[in-house]
Formats: structure tokens, sequence, C-alpha cells
């Protein structure tokens, strides 16, 4: 999972609800007497931030960041005052767990991060061996987004694989015409491409690479718009119809076009080969000022019911496999929510970039998205 900024950005409207300075700012308060949380926007909604505090007397201040880079940077300086972030599996955890960022988790006082779904901790396990540092919270796949009142009249029939429409440019130039979107993140989209070429994995190798970017460029010209933020906005209000983007933001632009009686109908292909799986997880930075509170605030996230509840509120699949009886079957059946297992047994989590391949894929990204 790469910097996802618009597939959480439902919730900026509701930052402004109870986004707050850190503690320090708060000296009068007893540090242990207030959890300070960094996360997605809507990844713990107002209603359930106030059970907790209810129950346990721990004031939250809720600090929102827009990308898991920018947390990063915040945590690699040290001293960041934060108690609970949230933080995607790869290339983040991975590359920050051997780095001691974050706490080893003491499994005897969160009994209920047994309700963890088996199958995301397996995959877990790639980046946090033996599950020791990272509680999955939220979890959900890349794949297509579209109107499909729009691809119905312009194509029929959608292709077997969903990605089709966007690369192959026999689709792409029909759907020119309404709008097609792309994510600015060379992490998501270019190992989609290489995977969808049937190359095993994204390659920094001159060939693979150049075959990648070439088929890029093939389809530049049909490009509307190649951004992160917003887009599922514009799919909402039918000024978009066909983009690559996450199954989060499919579940909000269905919302905000329900919301907005805008009878857009929208929905979700996935890849044909490898699904793009992106996975956030709990963690408490190792220099967390109150990790017993911590502690406790991701004990109360992993009931059933209340993991259940933020699903119902914000769309995305939970990590939490005991909340899945708890979900009315509109959700737990919505196969772009929970995929059936003929789609997860192609979860592909990515892997982890040295620095000159990141270079190499930054330089060719930004080659690519600027045209040049």
């Amino acid at each position: 999972m790469m910097a996802r900024i618009s597939r959480r950005r439902y919730g900026t409207l509701l930052v402004a609800l109870f986004i707050v300075l850190p503690s320090s700012a708060l000296p009068e308060q007893n540090r242990q007497n207030v959890l300070n949380v960094f996360a997605w926007s809507e990844y713990f909604p107002k209603a359930v931030i106030q059970k907790f505090e209810a129950e346990t007397g721990i004031h939250v201040n809720y600090a929102v960041f827009d990308s898991p880079d920018a947390a990063e940077t915040a945590l690699s300086v040290g001293g960041s005052n934060y108690d609970i972030v949230t933080m995607n599996a790869m290339p983040h955890l991975a590359r920050e767990i051997p780095h001691g960022y974050w706490m080893k988790l003491d499994q005897a006082l969160i009994p209920n991060a047994r309700n963890a779904d088996p199958q995301i901790l397996r995959l877990m396990e790639q980046v946090d061996p033996g599950n020791t540092h990272a509680v999955p919270w939220m979890w959900g796949t890349t794949g297509v987004i579209y109107n499909a009142d729009k691809a119905a009249a312009l194509i029929g029939a959608l292709p077997a694989d969903g990605l089709d429409l966007i690369f192959k440019k026999e689709f792409a130039a029909k759907f020119k015409q309404c709008g097609i979107s792309i994510l600015d993140s060379w992490q998501d989209i270019l190992p989609l491409v290489a995977h969808y070429l049937g190359q095993p994995q994204l390659s920094a190798e001159p060939a693979q690479l150049g075959a990648v970017v070439s088929k890029l460029n093939e389809i530049r010209p049909f490009l509307r718009r190649i951004a992160t933020a917003d887009y599922y906005e514009q799919l909402a209000d039918g000024e978009l119809c066909l983009a690559v983007g996450y199954s989060g933001d499919a579940m909000i632009a269905r919302r905000m076009a329900a919301e907005s009686n805008t009878k857009v109908r929208i929905n979700y292909a996935f890849p044909g080969g490898a699904v793009p799986l992106y996975v956030d997880s709990m963690v408490i930075p190792a220099d967390s000022p109150n990790s017993s509170g911590a502690l406790r605030f991701i004990n109360f996230m992993m009931r059933p019911e209340i993991s259940a509840q933020v699903t119902r509120f914000i769309g995305f699949a939970s990590g939490n496999g005991a909340a899945i009886p708890y979900l009315d079957s509109a959700v737990r059946d919505n196969a772009i929510v929970y995929p059936p297992q003929t789609i997860r047994s192609r979860f592909d989590t990515g892997r982890l970039y040295s620095m000159d391949e990141m270079r190499i894929f930054t330089r060719a990204w930004q080659r690519f998205s600027s045209g040049g």
C-alpha cells in the first residue's frame, strides 16, 4: 500500500470536527490521560472515539496525515509525541520495523488482537515476522472504478481483466471523452502495469521498465487526470467515468453519488492477474509517552462490534475477522469490500525497493506524468 491521499479524503469533511493539537501544547493535562493518534482522517470516527473516552477517561487528540511518507518523516526524527499511528504494510512497515520505529506489542494486554483476520495476518508476516509490532486495522485493493452505465453504453460487456479498460488503447480511446484518471503514484501504477504485462514484479532492468513505460505512454493521450486526490468525487459527479483507484474509494464514490442523488452507478473491477493489496495497521511509536493507553486503544478498537461500526461508516474492509458477523449482508457480501476467495488467492502486497530502484522508478514516473 502506498501514499493513498484520495482514498481517505471523504473524511476531510470530518477533520474539522475533532482534530486538535498534540498534548505537548496542553501542559495542564496529565500525559497518561491523553492519547495522541496520527491517522487517516476517518479511520476512527468521532462516535467511536467518544465511546473510548467515556469508557477509559483518556482524552484522544486526533491528528490527520495525508500520506504515510509524511508520517514516516515526522516519526523518523524522534520525539513525535504520538501514541497510535496507522501505517501501511508495504513499503513503510517493511522498512520501519527493522529500524526500531515501532514498539513490540504486549500481546497479553491486547487480547482482542486475536480477532484479526487470519489471512491478513499471514500476509502481514511478510513485513512483521510473528505479528509482534502491528495489528491490522483496515485493508483494500487497487483496481478499476467505473461508471457502470457509461461503460455499458460504450463497450457493452466488460473484459475479463478490468485493467483492459484502461491499458488497452482500443478501450481507453472509447472512454477518453467521458474522462479517465489514474493515480499519481508510481508505487501503485508501475507494479500494476508490470503485472499486467506478465512481468513477475516491477523491475528496474531497462528492457522491463521500458516496456512498462511504453504501455503507459501508449494510453497517455486518453487520460484526463493523473491524480491521487478527489478523483472519486469526480466519479460520483459523473465528471469522470473510469479510474485506476482503490476499492475504498469506489465505496466512497458510491456513497457520495447516493447522497448527492447524481444517479451515477459506480462499480469496481479487479485486475485479472495479481491484485494489489494494502493493509493499514495500528502501531505504537517506540518513544510513545503513553504506550499503556495506546494498548488500551488497540484492544478497544479490535472489539468485533467496534470494528464493525467503523467499517459500516467508512466502507473499508476490517482487519478484524471477528467483526464480519456484525456487518449487514450489504457490506459483508459486497465483493468490493470483501472479495471472494478467487480474488483473495491473488492478493499481492508488493515488495520493498532499494534506494537506487526508487530513484529510477521516481524519475521514470516523473517523465511520464509530466509528459516529458
